[in-house]
């Protein structure tokens, strides 16, 4: 079945739907085998996170409110911020699902650690920059 990408939500400034189909037309091969959706909507309804991986109904949920919705004007305009945040929130799910049923790892962690590694492919000619920034936030 091939991945659908749902969009439920209110204009934002930003084109969210392209941001998600770029990095999936980018991520490695494998990772996204047996997901079945993505949704994008205003806001979780426990309002508790950016967005959720739902094993049970194989989907990605990404909550655009607290992503970009605080994000000014020009901020939203960057592209580049608001790719890295969604990003950021997609890649996070897909390490969830990548890893939905490895029992022996700390999934949070793993997801925390490896978010970047699903957006980075599609990142372009930001690559460099990203990789700047990577560097600076692994010696903190």
């Amino acid at each position: 079945m091939a991945l659908t990408i749902i969009e439920n939500h209110s204009d934002c400034g930003v084109n969210i739907r392209k941001i998600i189909e770029r990095i999936i037309k980018h991520a490695p091969p494998d990772c996204l085998d047996g997901l079945e959706e993505i949704l994008i909507l205003n806001k979780d309804p426990a309002d508790t996170s950016f967005a959720k991986y739902d094993k049970i109904q194989k989907r990605i949920e990404i909550y655009i409110d607290g992503i970009v919705g605080w994000q000014p004007w020009l901020l939203k305009k960057s592209y580049i911020f608001p790719y890295l945040t969604v990003g950021m929130a997609l890649g996070h799910e897909i390490d969830h699902h990548v890893n939905r049923n490895n029992k022996a790892i700390n999934k949070e962690k793993s997801a925390e650690k490896n978010a970047l590694k699903y957006v980075y492919p599609s990142m372009g000619i930001f690559k460099p920059l990203v990789k700047i920034f990577s560097f600076i936030f692994k010696k903190k």
